[in-house]
């Protein structure tokens, strides 16, 4: 007797179940994501933006919620707080194009020289827009008793253009990641972080800017450093063994603490599914439409 065939629709059903599973794991493969907010392995949570988002405009605004939706206390900390961040720093910087830009090192570092841009980038300057443009101030400094701070950084020069990098447009627009760097303690054991959080540059950037008198950009030459590649990266780093408000205890007590005790960990837990699930569900069904 003859196998009988898979009705059509069936296989149209298995090809959709297939494909919406390969893309179910390429969105949450390397993030967890709970209610639009992207947990980092450190205690800083990313509002926005969030994975992949093509981005453009003016500048680029990085929303990070540093209490850990109310979790930790804000700084200043005491000198034997047992969970907090201490310092975060901020990069874009892409592979393909060779650029490691600064958002915000908290330092004077690269600002020094700057008499060529317009004064509204200058360290510790104001825009005609009357925020700070990122850049000299420590972000855990800035927006004072606000437990989102809203890093904002004009765009500089060579990512001007629209949409991916072509003859008409700069040839440094395409692919970045929002490399957030973080030193914190957890439980009372210090840690440093690097997160690289991946965006599209492909969004009009004007070349006239709105944020200065002279409507002139920022310089990337000024703004830019060595790139490391990943295993350099990942060598500098030292991570918790688990993400510190999903699945495990945070103590925030210290002698100047204003509230004390334990916090645990209490974010609706995100189920994602690793590649070898994927792909196993992907040769059962497989199996189901040819047998």
């Amino acid at each position: 007797m003859a196998p009988t065939a898979t009705p059509w629709p069936c296989k149209a059903l298995g090809l959709l179940l297939c494909l919406i599973l390969v893309s179910c794991v390429q969105a949450t493969a390397n993030f967890t994501v709970v209610n639009g907010q992207v947990y980092t392995p450190g205690l800083a949570i990313i509002d926005a933006p969030q994975p992949h988002t093509p981005e453009g405009g003016d500048f680029l605004q990085v929303a990070v919620d540093i209490s850990g939706d109310g979790r930790i206390p804000q700084p200043p900390y005491a000198s034997d707080v047992e969970t907090g961040i201490f310092n975060m720093t901020m990069f874009l910087f892409s592979y393909s194009t060779g650029l490691n830009l600064t958002i915000s090192n908290g330092t004077r570092y690269g600002w020094l020289n700057d008499t060529t841009e317009a004064p509204e980038f200058h360290c510790n300057a104001t825009t005609t827009q009357k925020f700070q443009n990122a850049g000299c101030e420590e972000i855990m400094a800035q927006e004072s008793g606000s437990t989102v701070k809203h890093v904002n950084w004009a765009w500089p020069d060579c990512l001007v253009g629209d949409g991916q990098a072509s003859s008409a447009n700069s040839s440094a627009r395409g692919a970045y990641n929002v490399s957030i760097h973080q030193s914190f303690r957890v439980n009372g054991t210090g840690y440093y972080t690097i997160f690289n959080l991946p965006i599209e540059v492909t969004n009009s950037i004007p070349n006239k800017t709105q944020l200065s008198a002279t409507q002139t950009r920022p310089l990337c030459a000024l703004r830019n450093n060595p790139l490391q590649n990943q295993t350099s990266q990942e060598a500098s780093t030292f991570s918790p063994s688990f993400q510190p408000y999903l699945g495990g205890n945070v103590s925030i007590s210290g002698s100047a603490q204003t509230g004390t005790g334990t916090g645990t960990g209490s974010a609706p837990q995100v189920y994602t599914m690793t590649t070898v699930q994927v792909l196993f569900a992907v040769v059962f069904i497989s199996m189901v439409l040819t047998g």
